[in-house]
């Protein structure tokens, strides 16, 4: 059985009013998973993922990453697990591609041939070299995304969180989107997404969360849990809803 590289142990958040944000939420992320984090609106999910990587402490409740505590070492965990938020603005602090994708290397401090190789190397797997010398702001939201994975990815994380990755983008957008987070999960990458997109990522995903009212109420194979969707709350795909066969 693989060791998980994350241990999700009885985690509970409330919010400052004493609502509760998740509730005794128990799991494990192994090398090369790719699962989807779903469930309604104000069901937990982004309460959940900002924890993942420390970005919010839980009331009760740890996570481990490789056996030990997340909030030990924040900048090992934050390096571990890579954060990709819905509004890719927000992640975007450099004057032009390449300086955005080097910025994480340069606050560790390596030296300059060594970030000039990885981001380079990086920017030509997600294909963005042509785009190395343009300010981010002229690019388009899909590539604003892309720009941000390969932010994460030069940091060599073992962990990548997305939060609603396909949000306001168009079909073409969308699809080379989830073009590029695929090749990255056959390529041993592992994927926590949270989304409310499932149909888009049917043959992708390889495992499903379902969160109701703050608690985790279903983990198992996507093939599994399709059915049970919409007795949560959640849109069925519309290729099931029809009848239509489906191959995972």
């Amino acid at each position: 059985m693989a060791i998980p590289i994350l241990e999700i142990n009885h985690l509970t958040h409330q919010y400052p009013d004493g609502s509760d944000g998740i509730i005794d939420i128990c799991f494990s992320v192994t090398k090369g998973d790719f699962i989807i984090l779903v469930g309604k609106n104000g069901s937990g999910k982004t309460t959940l993922i900002r924890h993942l990587n420390g970005l919010l402490r839980p009331q009760s409740g740890e996570i481990k990453l490789h056996g030990k505590n997340i909030l030990k070492d924040l900048i090992l965990t934050r390096k571990t697990v890579g954060m990709v938020f819905q509004d890719a603005d927000t992640q975007i602090v450099g004057d032009t591609v390449f300086d955005e994708v080097a910025f994480g290397p340069e606050n560790l401090n390596l030296q300059r041939n060594l970030i000039n190789t990885k981001v380079t190397q990086v920017l030509e797997q997600l294909n963005l070299i042509k785009l190395k010398d343009r300010n981010p702001s002229t690019l388009s939201g899909g590539e604003k995304r892309k720009l941000t994975i390969a932010g994460i990815l030069v940091m060599d994380p073992e962990i990548i969180i997305f939060d609603e990755p396909f949000a306001n983008l168009d079909h073409p957008g969308t699809q080379s989107l989830l073009s590029t987070i695929a090749d990255l999960n056959q390529n041993g990458q592992t994927i926590v997404m949270a989304t409310h997109d499932v149909e888009t990522l049917m043959g992708s995903a390889s495992r499903m969360l379902i969160m109701d009212k703050g608690r985790l109420v279903e983990d198992g194979s996507f093939t599994d849990l399709i059915k049970k969707l919409e007795s949560h709350g959640i849109k069925e795909p519309c290729t099931c809803r029809i009848g239509r066969p489906w191959q995972p």
